[in-house]
Formats: structure tokens, C-alpha cells, sequence
């Protein structure tokens, strides 16, 4: 597992209207933070932009000593340190559990990572890595995506409603296994509209008018 250095810096970012007006985050693999709005207060925006997947319009954004730059891949930066965890899981329906959770692995460095041994028993996917995602129940995708966002060993997992579809027994498992995630090292960022969910985090911000605020 890497050292997470993670800091943005005044960022912005504008679609028809502006949704990120002056954002300043940093985090470390001690962070564990968890970030409240509406919808349409721009979380989803903010959590892409973190994860590399979508690009700013001003501030700064350093990520591993680079300076993020708009308009740059930075496919292998976000490979090597990010696991994303989603509400709608995002598996491919027509693989396996086995399949799904290995699909970083074609685009890492070969040998690295967690072992997949290791996360079945860690997530208890023993007797579901040969069927299709397609006959899951919920639990049970957001156990294999996890185990997916776990294989690359990444320093920080991005976590959007990863609890949103869940029963209270499955949402509970989930957020134990993002704990004791955390408690490894790792560092997460997750977006919630719970806020019993959300104070399980050693920080929360509730994102509004385009800037975060600490909560108390």
C-alpha cells in the first residue's frame, strides 16, 4: 500500500451553473471522512474529480507529489492508489464475481496487489465467485465490489452511496468492512445522505453552496 498524499486547493468546477466553488481537502491514509449534501450539491462531481475520472476548472489539485493537470490522463496514477466503490455496483453482468473482482488486475503490475484468497475469505464470497453478478442480491455485488476496490492494495477508497441500496443489515456489514479497511491504513472518503452512517467518519463535511463545512 502506497502513502496517500492527497490535497486540492481553492478548486472549482462549472457545468451550465457553478456546483464547486472553493473546495480545500487533504487527506492521508489516516483519513476517514465523509462528505453530506443535497442532491445536486455536487458530491458525485467532487469524488470524480478526486479520482481522476473527471477534470477541474481552477484551483489545484496535487495527487502523489503531481500536480494534477486538466486534460491529462492519469490512468495509471488512479489504478496504482484509488479503489472506487459504487451505489449501482458498475459490475460487467455477463462475468463472473471471479471475473469482476480480477478485472484491475488485467491493467496492473504484474504480482501486484492483494491476494484474491485473502479477500473471498476476508468478504465471504467463497461460494459465489463462479456465478454471474446477475443472480446477487444486493449484499452480495457490494461484497464483490469491494473486493474488487481491495485488489490493487490501493491507499484510498472513493466510496459513492456505497450503503444507498442496502438493507440495515448489509448496510452494517458494509460500513464494518470500510472500518476495519481503514484501521489497515487505508484511507476512505465516502458519500452519504445518512447521517448515522456518516458518524462513523473521524471527519465530516457537508458540501453546500459549493464549498465543504466541518460538521459538528
Amino acid at each position: 500500500m502506497n502513502e496517500l498524499r492527497l490535497k486540492v486547493s481553492s478548486l472549482q468546477k462549472a457545468y451550465a451553473r457553478p456546483v464547486l466553488t472553493d473546495i480545500n481537502l487533504e487527506l492521508t491514509n489516516d483519513s476517514y471522512v465523509t462528505i453530506v449534501g443535497k442532491s445536486g450539491s455536487g458530491k458525485s462531481t467532487l469524488l470524480n474529480i478526486l479520482g481522476l475520472v473527471e477534470d477541474y476548472d481552477g484551483g489545484e489539485y496535487r495527487f502523489q507529489g503531481k500536480k494534477i493537470r486538466r486534460g491529462t490522463d492519469y490512468s495509471r496514477l488512479r489504478l496504482e492508489n484509488i479503489g472506487f466503490i459504487f451505489q449501482s455496483y458498475n459490475m460487467i453482468p455477463t462475468l463472473s464475481c471471479k471475473e469482476n473482482i480480477l478485472l484491475p488486475t488485467l491493467y496492473g503490475k504484474r504480482g501486484s496487489g492483494r491476494n484474491l484468497n485473502d479477500l473471498v475469505e476476508l468478504l465471504e464470497l467463497g461460494p459465489l465467485l463462479s456465478q454471474r453478478v446477475t443472480t446477487l442480491s444486493g449484499g452480495e455485488k457490494q461484497r464483490v465490489a469491494i473486493a474488487r476496490a481491495l485488489i490493487l492494495d490501493p491507499c484510498l477508497i472513493l466510496a459513492d452511496e456505497p450503503t444507498g441500496n442496502l438493507d440495515p443489515k448489509n448496510r452494517d456489514i458494509i460500513i464494518d468492512l470500510l472500518r476495519a479497511e481503514h484501521e489497515k491504513g487505508r484511507a476512505v472518503l465516502m458519500i452519504t445522505h445518512d447521517m448515522e452512517i456518516a458518524g462513523n467518519a473521524k471527519s465530516v463535511y457537508l458540501l453546500e453552496t459549493g464549498r465543504l463545512k466541518p460538521v459538528t
